[in-house]
């Protein structure tokens, strides 16, 4: 390939720019005039407009006179054409004559005015031999003019500016010679760009280096579209419902399964408010649109899914928000038979270990030997555990746990509940310690202090002798926070997103017990209950912090 030469092609370029200003300067001015012209027809037509009609009625004669006056006033050619394209009256032409001009209904104004109400056109008069403006307006109604009145104005001829053009070519040369130097440094910058995208070396001929750039352009492009289908293709099998917004709400892609949970198909360059009936997804949509962030709802149509919904912004260039829609029949379904199988449980239970409470009586009677009775009455007492662990679970699950809201001295009871637990924490070699001063709330005592016996449990069970648990208070604000804090042999980090998860047990070795699972699960509830929320937070090896949040006063 040639390389460029700058020099040739700068000045080329210069002397064609400046001939085309020349050019165009009086191309603009004749344009201007050409304005002029058409906005001074526009205005006569206007004023002449309320007389065309009458004037098209009266015979030619009377017409012409008229129609002379006109043109007299305006300096104007004046035209009056019937809607079959005949001239009436024309202020250039005697009455006698008219029958000898053409038919005007083929005029481009005439034609146009016809269609839109009102035509222009420019070429040169037959009769004059000079360049002619012409504007055409229809008298009557739009639709079925009775006529049309046409007014024409001859333009002054084009001069050329000769020496304008001249001159612009002597400072087209030096402005080239000028340029030469920006336009090489520009071809540089241009090579240098185009190589970070071709294999070619820099000083490769430029039209080489953009042709290169441009196969790797395609290659991306089309590798961004496989990419693009290949996603959609993914989206399509999803059993969620999946829908992008742009700013203005909408719809820019929405797999089946979205048009499948909300009952009615998705059409993409619409807006979605116009596919949504529940007000709770309508508002999810607009608060997200709205100020971004991150919403979650639910919405039931009665005829169709239970719907699980999130809406999230998006960082995006061309969208703002994104719809998840998940069908969760299938797991409140489940939740219902979970709760039921808990529930009766809890209630089967209660007849073998009333039976079994009678047969360790008995056998204590009879004088069985004293270690097989201490390992009946261990695992009775665990399975009692157990039984009332299902039960408080079932309790608070099913809606009917009762709470009993009084003023409730924190120090107190977490005195209360460490003293319960001492005997248990002494015989493990662990030390209670608390932190507590002087706060009082508003909640259910008993509930409470299930959830900090529990706690408090689990640092001495899941502890080494010499270990110590602390609880420790601090009022925040309208609320308080407690911390359960022990120096243990603490939980797996891949184990701590399931801890408070019903029956699930975290695999501590030797310092397995056999719990049931239920604790955390019924703490996590209780707290729940009681208006606050819970965390933990843990490290092997290192023990673990229970946070338990609540109000002062829980209405």
């Amino acid at each position: 390939m040639r390389r460029l030469q700058p020099i040739r092609v700068v000045g080329g370029a210069a002397l064609l720019t400046a001939l085309l200003v020349v050019v165009v300067t009086d191309q603009e001015q004749r344009h201007a005039q050409a304005r002029s012209e058409r906005r001074h027809l526009d205005m006569a037509a206007r004023a002449l407009a309320e007389d065309a009609a009458r004037f098209l009625a009266a015979d030619p004669v009377a017409a012409d006179a008229e129609i002379r006056r006109w043109a007299a006033v305006s300096g104007l050619r004046v035209t009056l054409i019937r809607a079959d394209g005949v001239v009436h009256a024309d202020s250039w032409t005697v009455p006698g004559l008219l029958d000898r001009l053409e038919n005007h209904g083929a005029r481009p104004e005439v034609v146009a005015a016809r269609r839109d109400g009102t035509g222009f056109a420019r070429r040169r008069s037959v009769t004059t031999d000079r360049d002619t403006l012409y504007l055409a307006r229809a008298i009557g109604p739009t639709d079925r003019p009775v006529g049309f009145l046409r007014l024409a104005i001859e333009l002054e001829p084009p001069h050329r500016p000769w020496l304008a053009m001249g001159v612009a070519a002597v400072v087209a040369v030096g402005v080239a010679l000028l340029a030469r130097r920006r336009v090489q440094r520009f071809t540089r910058r241009v090579a240098r760009r185009l190589g970070e995208w071709t294999d070619l070396p820099p000083d490769a001929d430029l039209e080489a280096l953009a042709e290169d750039a441009d196969r790797h352009f395609r290659a991306e492009r089309e590798r961004l579209l496989r990419e693009l289908d290949a996603t959609r293709a993914a989206l399509a099998e999803v059993s969620e419902g999946v829908i992008l917004l742009d700013r203005e709400g909408v719809v820019r892609f929405a797999n089946p399964a979205a048009s499948s949970h909300l009952g009615r198909p998705l059409a993409e360059g619409r807006p979605l408010l116009e596919f949504l009936r529940a007000p709770e997804l309508v508002a999810a949509v607009e608060a997200v649109l709205a100020s971004g962030g991150d919403r979650h709802t639910s919405c039931t149509d009665p005829r169709g899914p239970e719907l699980a919904v999130r809406v999230c912004a998006v960082p995006h260039p061309l969208l703002a928000a994104a719809v998840v829609l998940r069908d969760v029949r299938g797991e409140k379904q489940t939740e219902r038979a979970r709760r039921a199988l808990v529930a009766d449980l809890a209630h089967e239970l209660r007849t073998p270990l009333t039976v079994l409470g009678g047969l360790r009586e008995e056998l204590e009677e009879q004088g069985v030997a004293p270690q097989l009775l201490a390992a009946l009455n261990r695992q009775v007492a665990r399975l009692q555990a157990f039984a009332r662990d299902l039960e408080d679970l079932s309790t608070i699950e099913s809606g009917r746990l009762h709470l009993d809201v009084v003023p409730v001295e924190l120090e107190g009871l977490v005195r209360q509940v460490l003293e319960d637990l001492g005997a248990r924490a002494e015989a493990a070699g662990v030390m209670l310690r608390s932190t507590v001063a002087g706060i009082q709330l508003h909640t259910d005592p008993v509930r409470l202090a299930q959830v900090l016996a529990n706690l408090v449990d689990n640092g001495i069970r899941y502890n080494r002798p010499g270990g110590s648990v602390s609880v420790e208070a601090v009022q925040e604000g309208e609320g308080v926070r407690l911390e359960v804090r022990d120096d243990g042999i603490g939980i797996p980090a891949a184990e701590l997103p399931f801890v408070f998860q019903r029956f699930y047990r975290v695999r501590r070795g030797k310092y397995e017990d056999g719990g049931s699972g239920l604790g955390l699960a019924i703490v996590k509830h209780l707290v729940k209950a009681l208006g606050g929320t819970v965390e933990l937070t843990s490290r092997e090896g290192a023990g673990t912090t229970v946070t338990v949040k609540l109000p002062l006063n829980r209405e």
